[in-house]
């Protein structure tokens, strides 16, 4: 009998930190933070800020309100896409690694709520470099620490 109780009590821990997981993994993940700015302008002092930062480089704007108006009114939403080459070159380096190109180049995402609030989303990639420990969590726990300060120029507080 006792074994059948630890058995019920170990799927039962099982179940429900899979349910905590399932529940708590998107707010930790995907960190959002309300801008001080106006969308135009977090846009530009993003891009702004990431240029001063060490090799970081804005690769394209996707403004998905454009994009999408034949599907859908949006407010104003977009995500720049960005990269680090020299960070970039550092996972690349070991072909058992490629696999992450899958996140490349990283994104920040601004975007208007109906309340004309803006906000900046963007993943959160110290915690998913973790995952996968090595070079990848070394890399883009450094990259993790950049975006961050130029996230928090932006930042309402």
């Amino acid at each position: 009998m006792n074994a059948l109780l630890v058995l019920v009590c170990v799927i039962a821990g099982m179940v429900l930190m899979g349910l905590i997981v399932w529940f708590t993994m998107p707010s930790i993940m995907l960190i959002k933070v309300r801008s001080k700015l106006s969308y135009h302008d977090t846009i530009s002092a993003l891009s702004e800020n990431l240029g001063k930062k060490q090799d970081w480089k804005v690769l394209t704007v996707n403004n998905y309100k454009i994009s999408t108006e034949a599907f859908v009114t949006l407010d104003q939403t977009a995500s720049i896409n960005i990269c680090n080459p020299r960070y970039a070159s550092r996972i690349l380096a070991d072909h058992k690694d490629r696999g992450v190109t899958a996140f490349m180049p990283l994104s920040i995402g601004v975007y208007e709520d109906s309340k004309g609030q803006v906000f900046v989303s963007r993943l959160n990639i110290g915690l998913l470099g973790k995952m996968f420990g090595g070079t990848i969590s070394k890399v883009m726990g450094v990259a993790e620490k950049d975006l961050s300060e130029v996230i928090n120029s932006v930042k309402s507080f």
